[in-house]
């Protein structure tokens, strides 16, 4: 649901909340730096693009991060997406809407739960959850990084 919302731009950040004349943060609450969209929450914000390297690099696709001025979450992921190559591409899918997922989750808890932003918590909480879904025999995400906490250590 929430890539669903994020490539229609209909998730409630910033931006839409302020046209609503609705409580916001000022800024990103992840980077603090730049008006949040969920463009900007996704690709370009420095904490997002942080996580995503983490998460990329032992693919060998670290080159894929976003710059500030990447146009969508879509096309980002689009263009990740053909670098991979086939027989990992189900899994390189899982890994990227698992890790949408997990930049949301975070951005909530610093929204609504007063948590700061922190990419060691972001990457432990994501690794966890990587276990889990291997242990359900998720074999596209599982084959992706075996044995590997991603980002840490």
């Amino acid at each position: 649901m929430l890539l669903w919302l994020a490539i229609r731009n209909r998730c409630w950040t910033t931006d839409r909340l302020a046209r609503r004349n609705l409580l916001h943060p000022a800024e990103c609450p992840l980077c603090d730096q730049e008006d949040e969209t969920v463009q900007h929450l996704l690709t370009s914000c420095v904490f997002a693009r942080q996580f995503w390297f983490k998460l990329l690099e032992p693919l060998g696709l670290q080159d894929r991060i976003s710059s500030t001025n990447t146009g969508s979450f879509t096309d980002w992921w689009r263009k990740t997406i053909k670098k991979v190559p086939k027989n990992k591409r189900k899994g390189a899918n899982t890994l990227i809407i698992l890790a949408a997922w997990y930049l949301w989750k975070h951005r909530n808890a610093c929204v609504f739960e007063g948590a700061r932003s922190n990419i060691n918590v972001l990457l432990r909480e994501f690794n966890d959850e990587h276990h889990l879904w291997c242990l359900e025999r998720a074999r596209g995400l599982c084959t992706l990084m075996i044995g590997h906490d991603v980002g840490l250590g």
